[in-house]
């Protein structure tokens, strides 16, 4: 069988709930989290089946636990793996808001689990953060939520800036 999927169907869970998965074989297809906003991607299920995803929305991209393929017999779902990820638990909104500024600036993919910031691992930003008072921790977790700076409707996905980084390095407190 080789599918070419062109949309998201919806969440596993809702998807049970709302009585639309019950029966159904579950086959899992499973991606890094960087693989997550490729547009195209071709891989094969946990069960062999081929599949191509061919995403054209703009800004659409996979979350764990999205079910991209359903019929009477079969349901077919996202699995984001866990990867090697850096961990911070900012405990006040002032905190949070620093820590969100101070990494936006070195454009590291930035995701939201609760009230924890995770960021893929990286040893010279992990030792950046320790120095910089932020207390990451290193973790085995799953990126899925991934915040965007240009998240508003219509806005393309090409990262121009308007400003310049030559005296980023001068922070005065």
């Amino acid at each position: 069988m080789n599918l070419i999927i062109q949309t998201i169907i919806g969440n596993l869970q809702t998807l049970k709930q709302q009585q639309q998965i019950t029966t159904q074989k579950v086959d899992t297809v499973c991606l890094q989290w960087f693989e997550a906003d490729r547009r195209i991607i071709r891989t094969t299920t946990n069960d062999g089946c081929e599949i191509a995803f061919r995403l054209l929305k703009e800004g659409q991209r996979l979350h764990h636990d999205d079910v991209v393929y359903l019929d009477k017999q079969l349901a077919i779902v996202v699995q984001i793996e866990p990867s090697e990820v850096m961990v911070l638990s900012p405990q006040t909104l002032a905190e949070m808001a620093r820590a969100c500024y101070e990494i936006g600036n070195k454009h590291t993919p930035l995701f939201l689990d609760g009230n924890e910031l995770l960021l893929p691992f990286d040893k010279p930003l992990f030792e950046w953060l320790q120095a910089a008072g932020f207390a990451p921790t290193r973790q085995q977790r799953r990126l899925s939520e991934q915040l965007r700076a240009n998240s508003a409707p219509g806005v393309g996905g090409s990262h121009t800036h308007s400003h310049s980084h030559e005296f980023a390095e001068h922070h005065h407190h």
